[in-house]
């Protein structure tokens, strides 16, 4: 009996139930098709770590279960809303509350299960899309297939139930909490706007701009920083940044009434008195939703920049992070003979085209020092023109953007530099910047000095290290062969004399193909992840402002039908229409943009240089907009 009166009412409220299914529908799409690209055995073996999607997906998706049970909490209430007169009726003519509140748990029920159906169904289809992308960045040819996952299936109903269990408490309590009088009348009172005044405008502003600011200025200062404190400033700033945009939308719509009381000649002027009397019969939700809405678009178009910002960075960067074939580094007084046995495993599994063995040398000035000769060597490795130094001279290598500034200053201040009894001037130039990965094979501190070979030879060795180029810039599978090698018995370095071993040695492995595998798979994780939230957000933002239309949709056609009675023109009604439905669709967006856009900005400036290509972060921007 309950499915079937369930069945009829579902018929009849075809038209308020509909965004609610599509809400869920699209939901359920999105994460099947994602979880179902974060299980394909396929895209997992495209990388060694590309084990990183699969965490960063489902725990976006996690995620994107709790924001989307509040959404459809929400859109429960407005169910409610719409049929607490048919309930109320129900109870008047004998029903008990426990069989109402069955009824509409069947209601439910069958909607999301039809709506998981088809959502599942769309999102394996999508997920073969998704799939299509990952290919496309990792430029291996690929078909499209339906990408299906039992396994992404199973975690995307878990979290189906985790949305609508919310849902369905919400539903119980309400109906529980009402007499039938509430029922049947709190869908006829206007919403008390409360007493504002336009004097106050400056205590609900002054302090929300203020946190914006700080909040922009915590950013800021967070992508100047080094540690792991700046993840404290991160979490301070966008906090500040989302209290400042909810607090300016959430008593907008109050003090735009209150202050167009104290105006008449704008409130009787073009129409504004009945956009007013719209406003003011439910001003106290149309706060909510715009706050709600303007923190929710801020969330994603914050997520859609960070995604494409980060991932482009990497993209474009992951060749200069890896300049090399292949390394090797240890911090050991090695000579240069062990590299020979080294050299000769490599080359059995790629052919070895030119090599250099060489010393990174330790200066009393904290950062370590290169001969010219082994520093020209590695440029002509990389293609790059080589650098010449006058007798006494020197110059400082640095590809790390953010030490820059610090360098150019110590240069113009004290540029003169003592070592191994000899005094050196910096020569011109005395800075270069090309990429040479200077925390391991090139450097440790993210640069180093370049002397003259007979400067550097009286210096104390402190690290050994190998470069190679190697035929068709070898496979990403090299490093783990490098790796075995040089910890089995078939290696034997030998000390140099009078030396003795470390009591900690430090290894480390650089491979180029490994190296831009992973970087692509730290793109593709960001980038998608980025999408996969702002994308679910959108969605839910436009869910909440078309739930909010709708629940007044009977009372504004009432009025709009009075003014055609009333011989208002056609156009007229259609720009009044436009004011009210301007408000709710374009003003929560302006503060979101207008965040987005300094945050693009901002980024350019602080971190543009460090991204080989110009203008990224405007582009992932203007992108995200």
């Amino acid at each position: 009996m309950y499915i079937k009166l369930a069945l009829r009412n579902l018929r009849r409220s075809a038209r308020d139930y509909g965004i609610y299914f599509l809400t869920v529908a699209v939901t359920v799409a999105l994460m099947e098709s994602f979880l179902a690209l974060a299980c394909a055995r396929d895209v997992l073996s495209l990388s060694e770590n590309m084990g990183i999607l699969t965490t960063g997906i489902v725990g976006v998706s996690v995620l994107v279960a709790l924001l989307s049970s509040c959404v459809i909490a929400y859109g429960v209430g407005f169910m409610l809303g719409q049929r607490k007169q048919e309930f109320a009726l129900y109870q008047l003519m004998g029903m008990e509350l426990r069989t109402v509140q069955r009824m509409f748990f069947w209601e439910n029920g069958l909607l999301g299960l039809a709506a998981f159906g088809l959502g599942a169904l769309l999102g394996t289809g999508l997920a073969g899309v998704l799939a299509q992308g990952v290919w496309w960045i990792f430029q291996t040819p690929h078909q499209y297939q339906v990408v299906a996952s039992p396994k992404a299936l199973g975690m995307t109903f878990l979290l189906f139930l985790l949305m609508y269990g919310v849902g369905a408490l919400r539903a119980g309590r309400v109906l529980r909490r009402q007499s039938i009088q509430g029922l049947l009348t709190s869908r006829r009172a206007n919403e008390v706007p409360g007493r504002w005044r336009p004097g106050r405008w400056f205590l609900l502003v002054a302090p929300a701009l203020t946190g914006m600011a700080l909040g922009l200025l915590l950013l800021r200062k967070a992508l100047d920083m080094q540690t792991n404190g700046a993840w404290a400033y991160l979490a301070g700033g966008g906090g500040l940044l989302l209290g400042g945009v909810y607090a300016l939308y959430r008593g907008l719509p109050g003090l735009l009434l209150a202050a167009a009381r104290r105006r008449p000649k704008v409130k009787y002027s073009r129409g504004r008195l009945f956009y007013l009397g719209q406003m003011g019969a439910r001003v106290a939700t149309a706060g909510r939703v715009l706050a709600v809405t303007g923190i929710l678009l801020t969330l994603a178009l914050t997520a859609l920049f960070v995604g494409l910002a980060l991932g482009s960075g990497y993209r474009a960067n992951m060749e200069a992070y890896y300049p090399y074939d292949a390394g090797v580094a240890v911090d050991a007084p090695l000579t240069k003979q062990s590299a020979q046995p080294l050299l000769a495993a490599v080359d059995r599994q790629c052919p070895v085209e030119d090599s250099v063995t060489y010393f990174l040398y330790e200066t009393p000035y904290g950062t370590e020092a290169m001969a010219l000769s082994d520093y020209n060597h590695l440029r002509r490795i990389l293609d790059l023109e080589e650098a010449e130094l006058g007798p006494g001279e020197y110059l400082v290598h640095c590809d790390t953007w953010n030490f820059w500034e610090e360098i150019q200053q110590s240069l113009a201040q004290a540029p003169m530099l003592s070592l191994a009894g000899q005094r050196l001037t910096p020569g011109t130039p005395s800075l270069r910047t090309e990429p040479m990965e200077q925390y391991q094979m090139a450097g440790e501190r993210g640069y180093a000095l370049v002397v003259p070979d007979q400067v550097a030879q009286s210096l104390p060795e402190k690290g050994w290290r190998v470069v190679m180029d190697l035929q068709g810039g070898g496979t990403a599978a090299l490093r783990e062969e490098i790796r075995t090698f040089l910890h089995s018995a078939q290696w034997r370095p030998q000390l140099l004399p009078g030396r003795t071993m470390p009591e900690k040695v430090t290894m480390g492995v650089s491979v180029q193909a490994w190296g831009v595998a992973n970087s692509l798979t730290g793109f593709t994780t960001l980038s998608f992840c980025g999408l996969y939230l702002s994308l679910v957000i959108l969605l839910l933002s436009c869910t909440i402002l078309v739930f909010h239309q709708l629940s007044a949709l009977d009372r504004n056609q009432r009025q709009y039908a009075i003014l055609r009675q009333l011989g208002v023109d056609r156009q007229t009604r259609s720009r009044w229409m436009a004011w009210e439905l301007g408000t709710f669709f374009l003003l929560p967006f302006l503060l979101p943009a207008g965040v987005t856009g300094l945050l693009s900005a901002a980024a350019q400036r602080l971190m543009g240089p460090a991204v080989l290509q110009p203008g990224v972060f405007l582009l992932c921007g203007a992108a995200a907009l």
